[in-house]
């Protein structure tokens, strides 16, 4: 939860030959009708006040940069839910660590929670890349929804993912469980990860035609994971990869929410 956002840059993205690459825009191009890219930095002391007329000024604070990180989270969108960078509008790159949430939520959640927060921030943390893609129609939008994409800064893995479609939207309720096993083992498949066997559950009803899984990769960490009912894709994923402690509020819901698949 980040609340030191500042704009730095403007840039445009262009589809070149199938693939994605970051093409910048000077002052004249920005209000053409290409997609635009503003560029976020989330921390202080990043020289993020920066102005420019015809260059591009770039957040050199990791080892990925701001337009490497939105070719990544644009392939991504294309490689796992089949989304395409021509419907996009807008993209925030921002840089985050879990370390600024717990102590953003530490004095808002319970004292259960609080405490298990406390510890989860003695762990050693991973930087991360948040890429946040408006849609080009919601661009007026007040509160436009985006296609999130969050990156570890160090391996280059996409750890977590959440794409907005609304064809994704479904009034099914009934849930074929071979289906959600089949739908979330072909995923991880596709990013050469193994689900480790008999660790699925699935949320014990579904939510606007979607369902949330629960499973645990082969490698140790645990991940949650969204499906329409509609087709069975996935329209989000998320990696505990800080592998940080369950919450109790967390365990509740698991344990009176979900059931074994």
């Amino acid at each position: 939860m980040n609340k030191k956002n500042i704009l730095v840059l403007s840039m445009a993205l262009t589809i070149v030959g199938g693939a994605t690459a970051a093409v910048f825009a000077s002052d004249n191009a920005i209000n053409s009708t290409k997609n635009k890219v503003v560029t976020l930095a989330s921390k202080e002391g990043n020289g993020t006040t920066q102005t420019t007329t015809n260059d591009v000024v770039k957040v050199a604070n990791g080892k990925i940069s701001d337009e490497e990180a939105v070719k990544m989270a644009t392939k991504a969108l294309k490689d796992y839910m089949g989304l395409d960078a021509k419907t996009f509008g807008e993209a925030h790159v921002n840089r985050t660590n879990n370390q600024e949430d717990f102590k953003f939520f530490m004095d808002i959640v319970s004292k259960e929670d609080a405490a298990v927060l406390k510890e989860n921030a003695k762990k050693d943390t991973a930087d991360v890349i948040v890429v946040q893609f408006v849609r080009a129609e919601d661009l007026n939008q007040p509160m436009a929804a985006s296609n999130r994409i969050v990156i570890n800064e160090k391996t280059g893995e996409i750890v977590s993912l959440t794409a907005f479609t609304d064809g994704n939207r479904s009034s099914e309720t009934t849930i074929d469980d071979a289906k959600v096993r089949s739908a979330v083992i072909n995923f991880f498949d596709k990013q050469q990860k193994n689900v480790k066997e008999n660790t699925m559950k699935v949320s014990k009803s579904a939510s606007s035609g979607t369902i949330r899984v629960l499973c645990n990769l082969e490698d140790g960490r645990d991940a949650e994971m969204t499906i329409s009912l509609k087709n069975y894709s996935v329209s989000s994923y998320e990696i505990n990869y800080d592998r940080l402690l369950p919450l109790p509020s967390e365990e509740k819901d698991h344990s009176e929410n979900f059931r074994a698949l």
